[in-house]
């Protein structure tokens, strides 16, 4: 799909369709929607006086010209309430729009380039972006292993029309960077839709080597004999049970040169396919854990927006990929684990097997490579889901100005965040009679005190932990909503981007 920014009048545009927005409750439109109005003679008004079009957030109506106007359609999309309008909201408008048209058939389509956002406040750079952002993600779809790829059609050009010349600068930089977020968010996507016979973690390496290398990162992979040598316990015994070798991957952007402090560290968990191992999963839904290396595959799309964008930040993304399996080789309930840390770690539940790789991820990354800030992400507790459903990802932190920061990210990029409680009598939960820790402490704060146990592998670095068991979209009822897609939505993606954008421009 091209998407490409013009000066130019809606009402004039000549397409497959247009899309103009409304606010719930007005009843004469204004702006580029009051435009397109009258030159149909009054009819949007007309239908919203008949309550066909209503301005309600989530609604998409379309009207056939008739050739009263250049573009063939246009769709009305609403906004919702005016008080109650935000960047995500005008993200959402934009991609209900564009999946209306193409549903319709509509192949070039044109939009405001602010979308409702001129008219709710938002900068015009900021709202061109959320924009860009709503179209891509909304028109994206998983049909690589389907016999008819295009079944509902493909929108192949999207013109964003702004009538003032003297912001078209900030809008095509708002676009332009909109396109890299949402193209990462969906190759994040991609990743998490692939099976688990084609996303190996040796594929899944494979891939981030190819974002490397075209970026030009430092990047190297721990292999099995590597992970022996720096006496990685906890991620080479999860992987005892697979035959597909294993891999620490390693990227490394040097956005502000090597001898400024080592910078951010983004790890994602990278468990390819997840039966529970000799704990074994129930049989039901256990095809969607292809999607357990959600959390690695937001680390390596982050880091491809990363080197589109080019802050002036280091950034390392580290993802400890292997998958988990029963077999004769396979870790069992009861064994002992020694981790790079030195920790020694009680194996209670094999499918909790999340937080081991990521305890020598985050060793690595805070004792050896000395990153600070660290986040993590990670599908690593059902609980989660009990306690947040799928709207929020829930973040447990020992950093409260980090928590605040991954807070605001959430609601202007709509991965919405939640800070967690991490009182320390939690820790209590996970004390082994055997071992330093163990790895599970049942049904109690499930989800709090698997982010105690992966707390004891940060030390006093700044910290915080993302359980995306439920927003990463991976529970099968979740539903399709504006640019929300039903599975395997690309969460935290975005999130890192902009929390590395975020520490960037603090410097």
């Amino acid at each position: 799909m091209e998407l490409q920014v013009q000066v130019g009048d809606i009402a004039a545009w000549k397409g497959d369709g247009i899309i103009v927005n409304l606010f719930e409750g007005v009843a004469t439109p204004g702006g580029a929607t009051g435009a397109v109005d009258k030159a149909l003679g009054g009819l949007l008004s007309k239908l919203i006086v008949q309550g066909d079009i209503t301005g309600k957030f989530g609604r998409a109506t379309i009207v056939h010209t008739l050739d009263r106007l250049p573009a063939a359609r246009v769709c009305v999309v609403g906004l919702g309430k005016e008080n109650e309008f935000t960047l995500d909201r005008a993200r959402h408008a934009a991609a209900n729009g564009a999946k209306a048209l193409r549903g319709a058939g509509a192949k070039s389509i044109a939009t405001i380039a602010e979308g409702g956002a001129g008219v709710g406040g938002l900068d015009a750079e900021g709202a061109a972006q959320a924009n860009a952002e709503g179209i891509i993600l909304g028109a994206w779809r998983f049909r690589k292993y389907h016999s008819n790829p295009d079944d509902v059609g493909v929108l192949e050009q999207v013109t964003l029309l702004e009538q003032d010349a003297a912001k078209v600068q900030a809008v095509q930089a708002g676009v332009s960077r909109g396109k890299i977020i949402a193209d990462a968010t969906n190759l994040a996507r991609n990743l998490a839709n692939e099976p688990g016979n084609t996303l190996t973690p040796t594929r899944l390496a494979e891939t981030a080597r190819d974002i490397a290398q075209k970026y030009r990162f430092e990047f190297y992979v721990i292999d099995r004999a590597k992970a022996r040598e720096l006496e990685m316990g906890a991620f080479l015994d999860v992987a005892k049970g697979s035959d597909e070798p294993q891999a620490m991957i390693v990227m490394r952007y040097w956005g502000a040169g090597k001898d400024a402090a080592p910078g951010l560290g983004l790890v994602g968990q990278g468990i390819t396919f997840d039966s529970g191992g000799i704990s074994l999963k129930p049989g039901e839904r256990m095809e969607d854990m292809k999607g357990d290396m959600s959390g690695g595959a937001a680390v390596i799309a982050a880091m491809q927006a990363v080197g589109e964008l080019k802050p002036k930040i280091n950034i390392t993304g580290i993802v400890p990929a292997t998958e988990n399996l029963p077999s004769g080789k396979a870790f069992k309930p009861g064994d002992i684990l020694i981790a790079l840390s030195g920790k020694t770690i009680e194996v209670v539940n094999t499918d909790a097997e999340g937080r081991l790789v990521l305890a020598d991820a985050l060793s690595y990354a805070t004792q050896t490579l000395k990153l600070s800030p660290v986040v993590d992400a990670a599908t690593l507790t059902g609980a989660m889901v009990v306690a947040l459903g799928h709207h929020r990802t829930g973040v447990f932190s020992n950093d409260k100005p980090l928590t605040d920061l991954l807070f605001k990210i959430g609601e202007e990029t709509g991965e919405k965040n939640w800070a967690m409680p991490m009182d320390p009598e939690y820790a209590e939960l996970i004390k082994s009679d055997w071992a330093d820790i163990k790895n599970s402490s049942g049904r109690q704060a499930g989800s709090i005190s698997g982010a105690w146990f992966v707390r004891n592998f940060v030390g006093e670095t700044p910290w915080a932990h993302l359980d995306i068991a439920g927003s990463a979209g991976l529970m099968g009822d979740a539903k399709e909503n504006g640019y929300q897609n039903k599975w395997g939505n690309g969460t935290p993606t975005r999130t890192f981007v902009n929390l590395a954008l975020a520490l960037a421009n603090k410097k």
